[in-house]
């Protein structure tokens, strides 16, 4: 068995509209290297305290993108779960956060979508003061009913 199968998420007829989930994650210093090494976005904004400090930011902030990719994670881990992919992610940052913040993604199913199995999902995330940082909307598709391992011709062996 593998190590996520176990754990998939809830699929299109275990959703609803108004549902909601919440998820949380504290911003590391690492997170922010690990996004700029594997995105090539080496802003340095993100890295550079000195240059950081000289703008109105005062400080490194968190990348944008990155913030997103965490309500991506939220889709992942909390609603519907693991085995969910994001086909379209709209956002709008409105506070970048600051390394070390903890940040927390609020979401929740505002439409069904029956014909092609998907929901659309708003989420607002949030920084440990309850400052709106970002917020957006997208379509998912919950996890898919899995295919038999086994070709038929094997069933019954």
């Amino acid at each position: 068995m593998s190590l996520f199968w176990d754990n998939l998420g809830m699929s299109f007829d275990q959703l609803y509209v108004g549902q909601k989930a919440t998820y949380s994650r504290k911003v590391s210093k690492q997170d922010v290297l690990q996004y700029m090494s594997l995105s090539g976005d080496l802003n340095p904004l993100y890295g550079d305290a000195t240059y950081a400090g000289r703008t109105t930011y005062g400080h490194p902030i968190v990348p944008a993108n990155m913030l997103a990719g965490f309500a991506m994670g939220a889709v992942a881990a909390v609603l519907p779960g693991l085995g969910s992919i994001t086909h379209a992610h709209s956002y709008r940052l409105l506070h970048p956060p600051r390394i070390g913040d903890e940040v927390t993604a609020e979401m929740e199913i505002v439409e069904l979508h029956p014909e092609s199995q998907r929901v659309t999902i708003q989420y607002v995330i949030r920084d440990q003061d309850g400052r709106e940082l970002q917020h957006g909307t997208m379509e998912v598709e919950p996890p898919q009913q899995l295919k038999p391992m086994l070709r038929h011709d094997y069933e019954t062996f």
